[in-house]
């Protein structure tokens, strides 16, 4: 995954909570995707302006704890969202 490229998200997915569970839905794809909360944040932080490495750079720094595997994480989570239609990469 380039780091310099820029999630663009598809405005039509929204983050909804239902039952305690956080789901990326698109009503007319009837595409459902789950989500724990680390990932509705990178959702969140895909605004079509950040590159990669900046959201990278931001989980980063609120999670510093995590510092070791959150490159990897936040890489799988975008090729999760792209492989749903949820971005283009």
């Amino acid at each position: 995954m380039d780091a310099n490229s820029v999630p663009l998200p598809d405005k039509e997915f929204t983050l909804e909570e239902l039952d305690n569970e956080l789901l990326l839905y698109h009503p007319a794809k009837t595409t459902t995707v789950y989500m724990n909360q680390t990932a509705s944040i990178i959702w969140r932080l895909c605004d079509g302006e950040r590159t990669v490495n900046e959201i990278i750079s931001l989980i980063k720094d609120s999670y510093p704890e995590a510092d070791s595997g959150v490159e990897k994480d936040v890489e799988a989570t975008l090729q999760m969202f792209s492989d749903h239609g949820a971005i283009t990469l």
